[in-house]
């Protein structure tokens, strides 16, 4: 069974209906991967039917100070490999700053979206977010990308973690293709915030990253002693201690819908995120193709309504233990 596609918005292009995020190909979850990691896992997105690889330039390997080594990997592997290019769909970020601020001015976007064309090895890229909103008017941000996709650099443009009002600024500049944010069973804020709703009436697609809860809700990490060292996860108030084993619950609840349906609490955790609403395309990532085969899963279960009806009463009457991050600017 093919993975079921759905409108990019309201572009008219068609995607598959889960992508692939590969942040910890490079950052965040410990050492970068290897090249022949990189391969085996975009390899693998291709094999599964998966067009949209996300990726950042602040998703790099810190100790070089430099932007970019995701994208670098990426563009070897599409160098590598002719014909991939075609059958993706690359979307990459740009904002964030090797020391963590976070810049959106229009000499800084252009500057950006040239250093991430070179590393991927591309003429354009299809999906261009700005990663978080910077100090610099979110206005002047939009003209800028506004330039990028008259030029032909860029395709679409999105914004990743805007607020409601930030969204609604930089819409009135250029039409947002997608929202980009972190959705899953123990986050969906943003169906009760107004965010789900104003993208869906506005024509946006909702990219939802981290939908597994970066591998705790498909129980990848058993207890926090499994991170190893670099990975962020270690110090995030949500795999801490006492609130690791009380959100565990929550993948058991999964886990018994899950057995019900011969599939696992991730796949379950994937399949509702999608039924939530039609404008939407998780994109979980791992570092190992056998998990990226068992994510694509999760997007080809057709949920009933008593099912979603069911997973909703357990989302609602769990409260995490936790906050989503801890002090300043820790979202990715």
């Amino acid at each position: 069974m093919s993975i079921p596609v759905r409108e990019f918005g309201t572009t008219g292009v068609k995607l598959p209906a889960i992508g692939y995020g590969a942040m910890g190909l490079a950052a965040f979850y410990g050492k970068p991967k290897p090249q022949e990691t990189v391969d085996a896992c975009l390899n693998e997105v291709i094999k599964q039917g998966i067009q949209m690889i996300d990726t950042s330039d602040i998703y790099t390997d810190f100790s070089t100070g430099k932007l970019g080594l995701n994208e670098e990997t990426i563009g070897t592997f599409l160098k590598n490999n002719p014909g991939a290019r075609e059958k993706l769909f690359i979307a990459t970020k740009f904002g964030l700053t090797p020391t963590f601020g976070v810049k959106g001015d229009r000499e800084y976007v252009h500057q950006a979206a040239e250093a991430s064309l070179q590393r991927l090895g591309i003429d354009q890229i299809d999906l261009y977010y700005h990663h978080r909103p910077s100090p610099t008017d979110v206005a002047e941000t939009a003209a800028a990308l506004k330039e990028l996709k008259e030029a032909g650099k860029i395709k679409y443009i999105g914004v990743s973690e805007y607020t409601l009002e930030q969204l609604k600024r930089f819409n009135e500049v250029v039409h947002i293709d997608a929202y980009q944010i972190e959705v899953s069973p123990w986050t969906p804020e943003i169906f009760k915030n107004g965010l789900a709703d104003w993208c869906e009436k506005n024509g946006t697609a909702i990219v939802a990253y981290s939908p597994l809860g970066r591998g705790f809700l498909a129980r990848t990490v058993k207890s926090p002693d499994d991170f190893e060292d670099g990975d962020f996860r270690k110090d995030n108030p949500r795999y801490r201690g006492d609130n690791f084993k009380k959100n565990l619950e929550l993948v058991d609840a999964l886990e018994v819908v899950g057995k019900e349906k011969g599939y696992t609490s991730g796949q379950i955790a994937i399949a509702w995120v999608l039924s939530k609403s039609k404008n939407i395309i998780p994109i979980p990532g791992s570092t190992k193709p056998e998990r990226i085969a068992e994510n694509t899963v999760g997007a080809k279960i057709q949920l009933t309504a008593d099912e979603i009806k069911q997973i909703n009463n357990i989302i609602d009457s769990f409260k995490v233990s936790g906050e989503r991050y801890e002090g300043g600017l820790s979202a990715f």
